[in-house]
Formats: structure tokens, C-alpha cells, sequence
């Protein structure tokens, strides 16, 4: 077996997660930090998918 986390402790430790954003920010701020995150996740998928090379980006950013 390759060092994997079981499912029950990934779920249970993103429903603590959840709970606890819920409870302190309300559930819209959730929401729009759970949407936030699937979108930067998909668009990370794609970027890594398809090879896309970021470093002419990074280096516009870069100090000299």
C-alpha cells in the first residue's frame, strides 16, 4: 500500500474545516471561498494538464 490517506480522514478533516468556517464567517463567505477554490483548483488541473509553461509570467513579476 503506497502511504495514502484514507478517505474517512480527508472527508472528516474538510468537514471539521467547513464547520468551522461556518460557524465563524457565516455560510455566503463559505460558499464564496468553496467556489473560489474549486475554480484556482480547476484552472491549476488545466494549466497542468495541458503543459502550460508560466514562466514568462512569473518573470514579468520577478525582482531584479
Amino acid at each position: 500500500m503506497k502511504n495514502k490517506i484514507p478517505n474517512s480522514w480527508l472527508l472528516g478533516v474538510l468537514g471539521f474545516i467547513l464547520a468551522t468556517l461556518l460557524m465563524t464567517i457565516g455560510f455566503t463567505n463559505t460558499f464564496c471561498i468553496v467556489v473560489i477554490t474549486m475554480l484556482a483548483s480547476a484552472i491549476g488541473y488545466g494549466l497542468d494538464k495541458y503543459n502550460f509553461d508560466l514562466t514568462p509570467l512569473v518573470q514579468i513579476f520577478k525582482r531584479k
